[in-house]
């Protein structure tokens, strides 16, 4: 009973406008996790072995004093304890004074808390996920109004299966296609850009032409299918430009990463695809952290249609800023995911609440260790509940049997 009262008055207390929840963060955790994959992926252009069943990340969990904690992910690197010494000045803060926040909704960062949450943006998941729980508004809600009930989502999972189960071929990756389309999904990304590493270069661009059409034939024409080579087509212009002309037919929605992306080569690129008439769009960025190596893509002509900054390294507010910016050029902005559950869920809560940001990336992963009651798929759209925060919980029973023994912390 006492913690639902404290629980009710912090709901009082944010409806009345006020910036102070008078409890304070005492720990921050980070402990390895497991995901797993809803099926075996394989490798992309770039990858060493296939990606497998699982992966690993960082839990984050930042807790205060009154029992009340916020559940998150680390980046693709571990949070190990040298990095978790730096959040330490968050220890001692007030939830809401971490973030700048008006009318109920968190509108910038904290000028003490502001290097700090720029250097490490993916705090803003248990951050957001704190703040939710003790004002008792689901994430989105501290970002804006609704702007859409149902989020699309589209399967990122379709790697190179063809080359891995070489006996099987192109209808590897046909099969996992068609089984995304029955799970509902209504666009997904086929990876690319196996003349990289995986087949002699020639052999590689007709293979990756082969597996869009062959995919785009088994699926009809309402399907979205992108295209996501990872680079594989670095110092090859004209090799990603066969490609494109080689799947015309097939109505590529997005080409991502066919080389690392210059001002110089997507003027080109994009010149050339309004040249030939084609509909497909550039889609780029990912590595990029902050919004501003974008904006030489955005001004003073549109080079970059879909921008993918990561959900996790940019963070809620950074990619709230680069959607608007897109927005503002005639774009949008698609966080990129990969392998954190998590991920997903920011990425919806995101996409609620920005109006340019009209679909996520889902790795249809699931963590044994998470329970999620804020979210539900059906015929290839999310909804969320106005579950506090981002709607996810730690399984206690599983953390303390599987993972409590990594944990690590500064208090």
């Amino acid at each position: 009973m006492q913690r639902r009262q404290f629980m009710l008055g912090l709901t009082a207390l944010a409806a009345s406008g006020a910036t102070a929840s008078k409890t304070r963060i005492v720990k921050i955790t980070s402990t390895p996790i497991q995901g797993r994959f809803h099926k075996f992926v394989a490798m992309n252009a770039y990858d060493q072995v296939p990606k497998g069943h699982t992966y690993e990340h960082s839990l984050i969990r930042i807790k205060t004093a009154d029992g009340v904690e916020g559940i998150g992910a680390g980046l693709y690197a571990p949070v190990t304890a040298a990095v978790l010494e730096e959040m330490r000045p968050l220890l001692g803060a007030d939830p809401l004074d971490v973030y700048h926040l008006e009318g109920g909704r968190i509108v910038g960062r904290s000028p003490r808390f502001d290097a700090l949450l720029r250097k490490h943006c993916y705090l803003d998941g248990p951050l957001f996920d704190l703040i939710g729980k003790l004002t008792g508004k689901p994430a989105w809600a501290l970002l804006g109004n609704a702007v859409r009930e149902r989020i699309p989502a589209y399967d990122g999972t379709l790697y190179l299966s063809d080359v891995w189960f070489h006996d099987r071929g192109v209808p590897a990756v046909v099969e996992e296609v068609q089984e995304a389309v029955r799970k509902g999904y209504a666009g997904v990304k086929l990876k690319l850009g196996r003349g990289l590493k995986w087949m002699p270069k020639e052999d590689g661009l007709a293979r990756d032409v082969a597996v869009v059409n062959a995919v785009r034939a088994a699926v009809g024409p309402d399907i979205r299918i992108m295209g996501d080579p990872n680079n594989g087509y670095k110092d090859d212009f004209e090799g990603a430009w066969k490609l494109l002309q080689g799947v015309r037919q097939s109505n590529l929605y997005w080409i991502e990463e066919a080389f690392p992306e210059s001002v110089d080569g997507y003027t080109r690129l994009k010149a050339k695809i309004a040249e030939a008439g084609m509909q497909t769009l550039i889609a780029d960025g990912e590595n990029l952290s902050e919004p501003a190596p974008f904006l030489p893509y955005m001004k003073p002509k549109r080079l970059i249609d879909v921008v993918q900054m990561d959900i996790r390294r940019g963070g809620f507010l950074s990619n709230l800023e680069l959607s608007e910016i897109a927005g503002a050029a005639g774009g949008v902005s698609i966080p990129h995911n990969w392998a954190s559950q998590i991920g997903v869920i920011m990425g919806l809560h995101l996409s609620k609440a920005a109006i340019d940001v009209p679909m996520v990336e889902d790795d249809r992963s699931t963590c044994d260790v998470l329970k999620v009651e804020g979210c539900r798929f059906e015929k290839g759209t999310y909804a969320l509940a106005d579950t506090p925060g981002l709607g996810i919980s730690v399984d206690e029973k599983t953390y303390r049997s599987k993972y409590a023994a990594a944990e690590v912390a500064v208090s």
